[in-house]
Formats: structure tokens, sequence, C-alpha cells
């Protein structure tokens, strides 16, 4: 395949995509018609039937020079699919495909006992989707080795039998971080799972650990984002490779020597005040047994994950965002710095002063400006209700 000369593939019917694939690019992307035709290869009608055997005549430079090997071809490595067509699994049958992501727009009942894909994501909207993952009676064929499900985890059936393939899990949450916590539903036919990763946003909605419990048998489990209830992870005694990543706040967090049979530990970008104890208590652990790879680095203070992460304005429109963003960096400046409760009302009477210049602020955008308000507030290491920001704030706003 000639990278630098457009080339035509015949997807829904003879060259009806014409697509020139940048060197070095080893996906592919087709999205539903409707969506930015810049952020994906192609687009389709969502509900098309689509010709998944037109990539058998694509290759990497690797599998041009072996054709023998790869006679269905070996490009795209991975793939991104939005829409409804399942010829794919039939296809991976003969083919084995790397990476497969997954957005339906309707229900989906899917048979993955033979599918040769060897990571597998999925991502729930408003419809039920069951996955079937039942062991392929031949154990010579390439099985399903990571499962990742995305979305309103709720709407997932999964029907399965041993052995488990990985799972990772990233629920839709809440940008909310007021909000209660988020808690994962009931999978019962998952409860035998050793490998888990759960994914949600550094700020946001925070993760409940407590509903991990449902899976006992746990032995390797990565969690990144907001997560609470950390306390309740010491029930889970089979654990021996624990990673927390990206997590503003450990209070509660067991303390490592919980897990008898813990092997690594890993703490990366972190709550610095528990993160500290966790470092310690690593090099200690160190000394008693031997450990695989484990490290407590990049320890952060709550202002770094408001700064990083939780600027509310990004979304916006370019020239209002640009502006909002910049106050919002400064007021988080000075408020760090602020000694007094008036320093701190200064600085929010500050901010949305400036905000009532900017034109066209619509009702979702509104919103936003109350949630920067109140992480602003929560950065001060001063004790502020949350009924006085609210004075402050519709006092001096004309929104």
């Amino acid at each position: 395949m000639d990278r630098n000369t457009p080339i035509y593939v015949s997807l829904i019917g003879t060259n009806s995509h014409q697509i020139k694939i940048p060197a070095g690019q080893g996906s592919f992307s087709i999205g539903r018609i409707g969506m930015d035709k810049k952020k994906v290869d192609v687009l389709v009608d969502e509900n098309a039937v689509i010709n998944w055997d037109a990539f058998n005549i694509f290759y990497t430079p690797h599998g041009q020079q072996n054709p023998h090997l790869y006679p269905y071809g070996n490009w795209p490595r991975f793939f991104y699919y939005w829409g409804n067509d399942q010829g794919f699994i039939e296809w991976s049958k003969k083919r084995v495909i790397e990476d497969f992501s997954w957005r339906p727009t309707q229900a989906i009942c899917l048979d993955l006992s033979h599918a040769q894909i060897h990571n597998f994501s999925i991502k729930a909207d408003e419809h039920p989707i069951i996955l079937d993952l039942s062991h392929p009676d031949d154990e010579n064929k390439k099985a399903l080795y990571s499962l990742h499900l995305a979305g309103h985890i709720e709407h997932f059936e999964i029907i399965t039998t041993a052995p488990y393939p990985h799972i990772r899990i990233e629920p839709t949450t809440n940008q909310d971080p007021m909000i209660s916590a988020y808690h994962l539903p009931v999978m019962k036919n998952l409860a035998a799972i050793t490998s888990l990763d759960l994914t949600v946003k550094p700020l946001g909605q925070a993760f409940d650990c407590g509903s991990l419990l449902q899976f006992p048998n746990l032995k390797n489990l990565n969690l990144t984002g907001n997560i609470t209830n950390t306390t309740s992870l010491k029930q889970l005694q089979r654990l021996e490779r624990i990673g927390i990543r990206y997590a503003v706040n450990l209070e509660g967090f067991p303390a490592l020597n919980t897990w008898e049979n813990l092997t690594s530990f890993i703490g990366w970008n972190i709550d610095e005040k528990i993160g500290k104890r966790l470092n310690a208590e690593l090099k200690h652990l160190a000394k008693e047994k031997q450990l695989d790879y484990s490290s407590v680095s990049k320890l952060r203070s709550s202002i770094w994950f408001t700064n990083e992460y939780g600027i509310p304005f990004e979304n916006w429109e370019s020239c209002n965002a640009k502006i909002a963003i910049k106050a919002y960096k400064f007021a988080l400046k000075e408020i760090s710095k602020a000694k007094t409760k008036q320093d701190v009302e200064e600085v929010i009477i500050e901010l949305v002063a400036m905000v009532n210049t900017l034109p066209n602020i619509e009702t979702v955008e509104r919103e936003d400006i109350g949630l920067a308000i109140q992480q602003l507030v929560e950065a001060s290491t001063l004790d502020i209700d949350q009924e006085t920001v609210n004075t402050w704030f519709d006092e001096i706003r004309d929104f």
C-alpha cells in the first residue's frame, strides 16, 4: 500500500471511499454520517452493511514482506467503528484483529466466542448490549484477551464461561465531584474475574470502591481517577498487584501490609498527603519481601489536579474559552495564597465580573461557571460553606 497516493476501498460498494493514510498510521476509523469528517478516515451510514473483506488487500510493511503469513492482509491493526454492522466478527475468525473499538447506536447481541480480536472495546449509550464471551471449543484459537466496557455499564449483560478475559471498565460519570459517588452495577457473571482496570475522571463524580467487593477473587487491580471509600479495599484479600493513578483524595487507604500476597504497588500522580505515607510503607515492605516493580511517584496537591483536569471552560467557544481559562488559572493562583475569607471573596467577585463581560453565555456554560467557583473555593485552605459561596456568586453575576 502506497501511503503517498490516494487509494480506494470498497466498504459499501465498488471503490466507495477514497482514502489517503499517512505513513506510520496503523489504525482505521469508520465514523457515522454527521460526525466531523476531519476526525475519522471515512464516513458511512450507521446502518450500512460493511464489506470487511475490502481490507484483505492491505498490508503493513512487515506484511508486504511476508504475505504468506497474512492471506487476508494485516492492515489496519486497529479499528474504530461507529455503526451497527456486526460483520467484523465473522471476518475476525479468519483474520486476527489486534484492537477493535466499537460504538453501536442500537441494541446489540454479540457472540464473541470465536472472534479473534485481541483487545475489544465497546461503549453502551442508551441501548442494551449482550455479549457472549463463552470460550471457543478449539483451544488453539486465539480467544479474546481484553474486554473494555465503557459508557452506561448497567446496560451490559455478559454471558461467559471461564477463563475470563482481562476486564477494563470505564463508566460514564457526572462531572460534578459533589454528587454522590458512582457505584458499579452488580455484574453477576463476572464475579470470578481476577484482573480489573477501572477508570473514571480525575476530577468529577467519585467512584465508590465498595462496589468492587462483588469481585472477591481479584488479584490484579488498577484504579485511575477520583475514588472514594478506599477503606473497603482491605476486604479484597487476594490482591497481589495494585495500581492507583490520578487519585486526588486517598483518605482511608489501607496500609500496604494489609494484603499478605501483595507483590507490586504503583502510585502515580496521587494525593500527596497519603502518597507520602504509602511511599514510606512501600520502602518498608521492600525490606521484608521481594517485590516486582513498585513505585510511588508524582505526588500531587489538590490544586495541581484542579489546574490540570478541573477547568470547566475547555468546551466553550474558542474566544470565550481562552479568556475564561486564563482568568480561572489566575484566580486559582490567588486563592491558593488567600489568608482570609475576604481574600477568597474578592477573587471570586473578580472572576464572575469578568464572565459578566463575555458575550452569549449559554445555559450549560452558566453551570460550568458555578462548578468553577465551587472548585476554586475547595482549593482554598479556608473552610467556607457552600451557602456563603452561592451568595457571593448570586450578588455579582448578571446571567
